[in-house]
């Protein structure tokens, strides 16, 4: 019975796996403090050197379940110029892949505290898949079977417009659609998908702040799914939820360390039929902020 159980299991990571690579990238719950990850325009567009790093494990309790690491840096190195990297690794089951990418951004007053940012990406995908690791009595199937190493290099882009008080992002940062398997037939695709992305920092007074974020996913021949947050923050910490369309309800909480470091983590409880057999997904988050406070630009911690 646990044989079957375990295979049931495996069943639907490779599933979900599959609806990861043909419907969206690699998420993460506080997406909103690493807008980087889905929209390069972002790179820069502070005044400094910024570090983040995350670590997810989501449906914690199911063997083999999805493990996410990521870490990027952005800075301005002009004017009006940023660049940005970011190394992202995900894990499902016998499922693996790497990402690497390089963020190029221009920006262009247009106000006192107004600015449009332009960004492009380049970088690449490495993708490994063994079945046989898990059954091994089964032939080889060329179409699933035995991906190692599997390179995919790709690029994208992105428009961001921000103030002092809000931002609104549209972005495309995978625009080449690939097989990750050469003998695929089109089921095993990298798809192209697009995010609108906004949020804005309501002053309730000098020290407390609200802020609500979104971002909207849509990828062809799917549905349009979205993530809503709010957020309250006070001079030393952070608190707030976010909802995932159909998927799950996030607890987020952040603490400033010090002016420029910060922890953040979340908890994800699990909508879908998973959280009968999951206790909910976990997140963390660090990130270190070299940046420069004005009147021009609202500290990382808000956006």
């Amino acid at each position: 019975m646990n044989k079957i159980k375990n295979h049931k299991y495996l069943v639907l990571l490779l599933f979900c796996a599959q609806y990861i690579f043909a419907q969206q990238d690699v998420q993460f719950s506080q997406y909103m403090y690493n807008p980087l990850e889905i929209n390069p325009a972002y790179a820069g567009t502070k005044e400094g050197f910024i570090m983040t790093g995350m670590v997810r494990m989501q449906w914690v309790g199911i063997k083999d379940a999805p493990k996410s690491q990521t870490f990027s840096v952005h800075s301005p190195i002009h004017k009006n110029m940023g660049l940005g990297f970011s190394a992202t690794h995900d894990q499902i089951g016998v499922l693996g892949q790497t990402l690497f990418y390089w963020d190029y951004s221009y920006q262009i007053d247009v106000g006192f505290d107004s600015r449009i940012s332009f960004g492009l990406n380049a970088g690449f995908h490495i993708i490994n898949l063994d079945l046989n690791s898990k059954d091994p009595y089964q032939p080889n199937d060329p179409e699933v079977y035995n991906i190692n190493n599997r390179f995919l290099p790709n690029a994208g882009v992105g428009i961001y417009f921000y103030t002092y008080n809000y931002y609104i992002g549209l972005s495309a940062p995978r625009l080449l659609e690939q097989n990750f398997s050469p003998q695929a037939t089109g089921q095993s695709l990298l798809v192209r998908h697009y995010f609108l992305m906004s949020g804005y920092v309501f002053d309730l007074d000098e020290v407390v702040k609200v802020k609500p974020s979104i971002v909207f996913k849509y990828t062809p021949n799917a549905p349009l799914s979205f993530d809503f947050s709010m957020n309250l923050y006070h001079e030393r910490w952070g608190i707030g939820f976010s909802y995932r369309h159909e998927d799950a309800v996030v607890g987020l909480f952040q603490l400033f360390i010090t002016q420029n470091f910060s922890l953040g983590y979340s908890y994800d409880y699990t909508l879908s039929d998973l959280r009968h057999e999951s206790s909910g997904s976990h997140e963390l988050m660090l990130r270190y902020d070299f940046s420069k406070h004005s009147e021009r630009c609202r500290p990382v911690k808000y956006f």
